[in-house]
């Protein structure tokens, strides 16, 4: 563990920037100067047990959420995707939040005992663009899934491969520009990207992502995120299963078929018409016609017919063993899962046998 006071500093900073509020702001709601607060932040003043409570119930938040240390991983955020205006502070805040879930989640690994390391994830060389295609092909076929059909849960898939799905909750909209991290910590290969997205959005990031772990380009000069795309692309949407879908060569395409086609391979129409181009199967023209059109009616912002996003059950799955093997107490387990004791007795699925 680290330093508990610095922690403590960390957790208000972090928690209050989560809360929208300024140093100002915060001051107001604690009766005390912006600069006073920014001194407990920083770890100059130490908070005694009533100037925590106040803190807490300043914050609505428990006064455990600002004991919480972590055992931070290094992590180098290489692969680390955002738009150019994600930076400064709301940066700094994401990286801490990535590190400390990351930290909780290999923690709970390790408690039980898993070995991740027992089941290395295939490496496939990428020299060009096509050895992409090639790679997403082979993967398919060495963990058994058939180029003809839909992966109907992508996030079952990669974790049943030892690969950690995380989400982040995109508190008060702060994280919007953050579109997904990829890395190996420990040994274990993880994949990082935001919670309540759209379905065909999540699937590509997370289709993304894995080819950041899978890919292993030895040209230079070649544009990883293009590679990653093309990867995605091909792994979402098989070539054989796209061909049989739309036909080798079209002149027209109706919406319905891409809507049809978007809700069984669960992808966006817009990722749909770019993988019918790349295939050959419609032209340069209509693609951009198609795409002018979904401009003209706003589907670059919201596409209508949004596919539910996948859900992961497995750290959640996780710390419950964990708690009822009692190998960690209620409060640790409630702490992990950040819900309240009530809250956690009270879930439906807790009952004990």
């Amino acid at each position: 563990m680290g330093d508990s006071m610095n922690d403590v500093g960390k957790n208000l900073k972090r928690i209050r920037l989560l809360k929208n509020l300024s140093l100002k702001e915060a001051g107001l709601l604690l009766n005390m100067s912006a600069p006073a607060v920014s001194k407990y932040e920083k770890g100059e003043i130490h908070p005694n047990s009533e100037k925590l409570i106040e803190f807490a119930n300043a914050y609505d938040v428990n006064v455990l959420d600002l004991l919480k240390s972590y055992k931070i991983p290094e992590m180098k955020f290489n692969a680390f995707r955002k738009k150019q205006r994600l930076k400064g502070e709301n940066l700094n805040l994401l990286k801490e939040i990535i590190q400390n879930k990351v930290a909780d989640y290999i923690e709970v690994v390790e408690l039980n005992e898993i070995k991740i390391s027992n089941n290395k994830i295939k490496q496939y060389i990428c020299n060009n663009d096509n050895d992409a295609e090639i790679a997403a092909e082979e993967f398919r076929n060495d963990y058994k899934l058939s180029i003809n059909q839909p992966i109907p849960d992508l996030i079952n898939v990669l974790e049943n491969l030892g690969i950690l799905i995380i989400e982040i909750d995109n508190t008060n909209g702060r994280f919007s520009d953050f579109d997904g991290l990829s890395e190996v910590v420990k040994d274990i290969p993880l994949i990082v990207l935001l919670s309540n997205i759209a379905g065909e959005r999540q699937r590509f990031t997370i289709a993304h992502e894995l080819a950041h772990l899978v890919l292993n380009i030895n040209n230079k000069n070649l544009n990883e995120e293009k590679l990653c795309n093309k990867f995605a692309s091909s792994l979402l949407m098989p070539k054989e299963a796209v061909i049989k879908e739309f036909g080798k060569s079209r002149n027209s395409i109706s919406f319905y078929e891409l809507r049809a086609f978007k809700s069984e391979y669960k992808v966006s129409m817009a990722a749909t018409i770019y993988r019918l181009k790349e295939l050959k199967i419609i032209s340069e023209y209509l693609f951009k016609k198609i795409n002018i059109s979904f401009s003209s009616k706003g589907y670059k912002k919201y596409e209508p017919y949004p596919i539910e996003p996948e859900k992961s059950c497995q750290f959640k799955r996780l710390v419950h063993k964990l708690e009822v093997d009692n190998i960690i107490t209620l409060n640790r387990a409630c702490d992990l899962l950040g819900v309240t004791i009530d809250d956690y007795n009270n879930e439906d699925n807790n009952y004990r046998y």
